[in-house]
């Protein structure tokens, strides 16, 4: 008999969750009240960082259930369609950030900059984008890098005014019009930069067609051609979300909106409009800093308002962070689980762990899923 699933959030915690579910053949449903954080998310898995020896995760994997979960991960998108560039015998990949130093990544998608050792690079700015800062970007990155790098600018592209953010280059760059208009521009900041040379742009090279505009950019300019994260919204990120989600409705999986204001035994999903669901199991994957749907009161106290249990008090800072993850069964009976949820001492921000988070959270749920007695 099939059963059936909810995953309650569609971030990366929750579409990975949903994907897991649904090649277990669970019937799954994801509900959200908002298009979660992959438009904040630069599109690599970052594990934390490397030069921290002592790291440690409250969630503990063996070697074998890393590289395992590590190897599903890139299958998965690689079926819909991002492939990842990974560590080498060689080093770990860096990839720019859009201040232009050097970050570590562990699974990069093949649009991003991504390079075991710096090498001398052209940093492209784009006139009208407000987050091109290119000069700035060139002074760090030679700083830091101890490479040589040129900094060129584009003007704006036609039809562009001050409305445009990055999503709207991206979607202009999308037609065929942008294309042929940012190969023409290139090839003129260019003209005089020794042929090799790698160039990054910023993180707008079309939502559809990157992988089509990055090939051809590189064949006619004959140079590797690759992107750099910008700030909120990621364009990278909305990419992966959006051949996420798309594969995962071929696959049959139900994207329903709502916020579900409370989560009881059986389980049972009340969601505010009134509409209520039940479920084999439910995946929490509602994110937060304290994890999702978390409240903290006017006196300190914090609690788990969908499943109305007490998480502990903000002055109990030690006694808080023993919740989350390591008591990732909220309901004690394997049916509803937390993945995901920054908490349980994960700092993503601090330690640039999320990837390992995301990963290692869904992983233990699914461990804890697979035992329960149906």
């Amino acid at each position: 008999m099939t059963k059936a699933a909810i995953v309650i959030g569609r971030g990366p915690a929750g579409l990975l969750s949903a994907s897991y579910l649904s090649q277990r053949g669970c019937e799954v449903t994801v509900i959200a009240d908002a298009e979660g954080s992959l438009a904040m998310w630069p599109s690599d898995f970052s594990f934390g960082r490397t030069q921290d020896a002592h790291q440690s995760f409250p969630i503990q994997l063996s070697l074998v259930e890393w590289l395992h979960s590590f190897r599903e991960l890139v299958s998965l998108f690689d079926t819909f369609g991002v492939t990842l560039v990974l560590p080498t015998i060689e080093g770990i990949p860096c990839t720019v950030t859009a201040i232009g130093r050097l970050r570590p990544t562990f699974a990069t998608p093949s649009w991003q900059y991504s390079s075991i050792e710096p090498e001398d690079l052209v940093f492209v700015g784009v006139d009208g984008l407000a987050d091109s800062i290119v000069e700035a970007q060139v002074a760090s990155y030679r700083e830091h890098s101890h490479r040589d790098a040129i900094a060129c600018t584009i003007p704006k592209p036609p039809g562009w005014d001050q409305s445009w953010g990055a999503l709207r280059f991206a979607i202009y760059l999308d037609s065929d019009a942008g294309i042929d208009w940012l190969t023409d521009q290139l090839k003129l900041a260019l003209s005089g930069v020794p042929v090799g040379r790698a160039v990054v742009l910023p993180q707008v090279l079309g939502l559809d067609r990157t992988d089509e505009i990055i090939s051809r950019l590189s064949a006619e300019l004959e140079r590797s051609v690759a992107e750099f994260p910008l700030l909120s919204p990621s364009v990278g990120g909305i990419r992966v979300r959006d051949r996420w989600e798309r594969w995962l409705r071929h696959q049959g999986v139900r994207f329903l909106s709502g916020r579900v204001e409370e989560i009881s035994p059986a389980p049972r999903i009340a969601l505010g409009d009134g509409r209520v669901f039940e479920s084999d199991y439910v995946f929490l994957a509602t994110g937060g800093v304290l994890g999702g749907g978390a409240k903290v009161a006017i006196d300190g106290h914090v609690t788990d308002g969908l499943v109305n249990r007490g998480l502990g008090h903000m002055e109990q800072l030690k006694d808080l962070n023993s919740l989350g993850h390591r008591d990732i069964d909220c309901l004690g009976d394997g049916r509803v689980l937390a993945v995901g949820r920054a908490m349980g001492g994960w700092n993503p921000n601090r330690d640039h762990n999320g990837g390992a988070m995301v990963v290692s959270t869904v992983r233990a749920a699914l461990e804890m899923h697979a035992r329960v007695d149906l």
